[in-house]
This record gives structure tokens, C-alpha cells and sequence, in this order.
């Protein structure tokens, strides 16, 4: 497996490259919150708040410290937060509105074969008919 050391991207720890060593990282707990914890930052903003409104605050994470960290069963967020997320998701409500209601300005949207090239459009079966498929090529 040779000297050199594996990173661990969640973690931002170094250890032997070696393949058990890995597996028994990427099992333990650490890693685990670590992991949650970065991939908790690309979760939709409705789907947390909808989470966190549903709980009630945690005790030990305002008094200090709670070590259950995103697996606690109660809330981490606090209200200036909460309120902070309300607006990230009214916000992205907003801009999908504007989305789909540009969207109807293209051609192809509202008049199917207005705006698309000859080959993607409908084919003529009149045409196809006149046309003559005895001819040598060549």
C-alpha cells in the first residue's frame, strides 16, 4: 500500500493507507457525524426546516455542549436561525416561480415546432410520399 498517508476529506485527518485501517474509520462514529454534517449543508433548506420545526430545543446543546450533535433528537437551532432559514426558503420559492414562468417564453414550449431545428420537427408524410427512393447514389 506504500508510505504515503490517506486524507479523509470529512474528517481532516491523516492515516495509514492501508485498507482495514480505512474501513474501521469510515465505521466509527466520528467519521459518521462528520459525514452528516457535510452533507447536511446541500439538504433543501424546506426539508431541514420542516425537521427542526417539529422538535423541541435541546437542553445540552444551549447549555454547553451536546454530543449527539445532528443524530440529537431535539433542536440545534435556535430562533434568529429558524428564522433565517424561513426566509432561504421563501427566497428559493421565489426564484422558482421567476424559473417557470420563463420558461414559457420559449417557442418550443408553447408552440411545440415553432422553434425547433428541421430535424427534431414533426416529419411531412405528404412530402415523404413524393419523394423517390429508386435513385442511385454515388
Amino acid at each position: 500500500m506504500g508510505g504515503k498517508s490517506y486524507y479523509c476529506d470529512y474528517c481532516c485527518c491523516f492515516m495509514k493507507n492501508d485498507l482495514n485501517v480505512r474501513k474501521l474509520h469510515n465505521d466509527g462514529i466520528s467519521h459518521t457525524i462528520a459525514r452528516t454534517n457535510y452533507m447536511r449543508r446541500y439538504e433543501d433548506p424546506k426539508k431541514i426546516l420542516i425537521e427542526e420545526r417539529a422538535k423541541i430545543p435541546c437542553q445540552r446543546y444551549f447549555g454547553g455542549y451536546c454530543k449527539f450533535e445532528l443524530f440529537c433528537k431535539y433542536s440545534h437551532y435556535n430562533e434568529k436561525e429558524i428564522q433565517e432559514l424561513e426566509k432561504l426558503v421563501l427566497a428559493k420559492k421565489k426564484t422558482n416561480y421567476r424559473k417557470r414562468k420563463k420558461s414559457n417564453q420559449w417557442p418550443w414550449k408553447t408552440h411545440p415546432q415553432k422553434g425547433l431545428p428541421p430535424s427534431l420537427q414533426n416529419m411531412n408524410l405528404a412530402k415523404l410520399k413524393q419523394t423517390n427512393f429508386e435513385l442511385d447514389w454515388g
